[in-house]
């Protein structure tokens, strides 16, 4: 491994130091279009596809995104990451980015590598709390 030393001093190894700077990256930024969403929600319109949209603005994650819930929500059998990449047919490295963008987003959640993976109630938690917030905020003068 190449390290480097710091001005600081600090010796780091140079490639774990840019693979945790690049994921530092990854994350769902929600576009909201409030009249095109309430349409889709209120008419019983709204698909996964959707929901995947709003997290991903870039096409190609956003496809990722809901083939890899998709394939978690609908596994008969434990999914583990690898396999699921190779069953999916999508590259790795995108894959993984979605991967750490859901994860930390509280769609997808494992507690350690050696776990599956499994869909999680923590997005929905998170946007109630951000919601009660929101209406709290408003209020408030």
């Amino acid at each position: 491994m190449a390290k480097v030393i710091t001005p600081l001093g600090v010796e780091i190894d140079y490639k774990e130091y840019w693979k945790k700077r690049k994921e530092e990256k990854l994350w769902c930024k929600m576009q909201i279009n409030y009249d095109r969403m309430k349409q889709l929600l209120s008419s019983g319109q709204f698909t996964l596809e959707d929901f995947c949209k709003f997290l991903f603005p870039q096409s190609k994650k956003s496809d990722i995104a809901l083939k890899m819930i998709n394939y978690i929500k609908n596994s008969k059998e434990p999914v583990f990451f690898k396999q699921m990449v190779e069953d999916m047919g999508t590259p790795k490295s995108t894959t993984w980015q979605v991967y750490i963008m859901l994860k930390r987003a509280g769609i997808i959640q494992r507690k350690t590598k050696a776990e599956p993976l499994r869909l999680s109630t923590k997005f929905s938690e998170v946007v109630e709390d951000l919601e009660l917030w929101w209406k709290n905020f408003v209020k408030v003068k």
